[in-house]
């Protein structure tokens, strides 16, 4: 009788893989040492995946669908400022907390970039038109209630979703540079702030609240 298939194997070898192309990127990273990471042999790699590509595509996969459970779904009660506000700390909070998640969108737009299949190139345009679709849908229900003005809600989805990856880039890039500016919540506040409207109840910070001269400026 065979040996019972190991229940946990697939998510430690997508945490053991995780680590493991977060920290050596893709080309660096192999079957070997995420096997290693994960206990087990490399035959055990291939009982789950093809190879390394399949790998790193399901490492992906479970970042994304993680956070995205995680989010504050992109509505809510209390009107759209807020919960734009909401959806944008979460998103940031996700990152900040997670950050080899972030690392590996960045292996897959830099290192990866043109390589392989068609795949790669439209796994990362579908992460972010995700992001400024979420961000849209809050931009056409802020006009509707009030708490947000914008003129066209797509192109303000991509100027605010253009500052949450530049802050994420930055704070991965160097985080000991702007750590003190990378509370998820104030700078989700400061990156909202020119987009709302006096029918928002809660009020964007201003000089006077604690951190409000380590906010970026808009």
């Amino acid at each position: 009788m065979g040996r019972p298939a190991d229940p946990d194997l697939r998510d430690r070898l997508i945490a053991a893989a995780t680590v493991e192309f977060a920290e050596s990127g893709y080309a660096g990273a192999t079957l070997d040492a995420i096997a290693a990471r994960a206990s087990v042999t490399k035959g055990g790699v291939y009982f789950h995946f093809a190879g390394k590509e399949e790998l790193f595509f399901a490492v992906l996969d479970h970042w994304r669908d993680r956070r995205r459970r995680v989010l504050p779904a992109p509505a809510g009660s209390g009107g759209a400022a807020r919960a734009l506000r909401t959806f944008v700390a979460g998103y940031l909070a996700f990152h900040f907390r997670e950050p080899a998640a972030t690392h590996l969108l960045r292996v897959l737009a830099t290192e990866l970039r043109g390589r392989f299949t068609s795949r790669l190139r439209e796994d990362h345009r579908q992460e972010h038109r995700w992001l400024r679709a979420s961000i849209r849908e809050l931009f056409v229900l802020g006009l509707r209630d009030g708490t947000l003005t914008v003129e066209d809600p797509a192109s303000s989805a991509f100027v605010l979703a253009s500052g949450v990856v530049g802050a994420l880039e930055q704070w991965h890039t160097a985080s000991a540079d702007v750590e003190a500016l990378c509370h998820d919540e104030r700078l989700a506040a400061a990156l909202v702030a020119p987009f709302t409207t006096g029918g928002d109840a809660a009020r964007p910070p201003r000089r006077g609240d604690p951190g409000f001269d380590d906010l970026p400026r808009a």
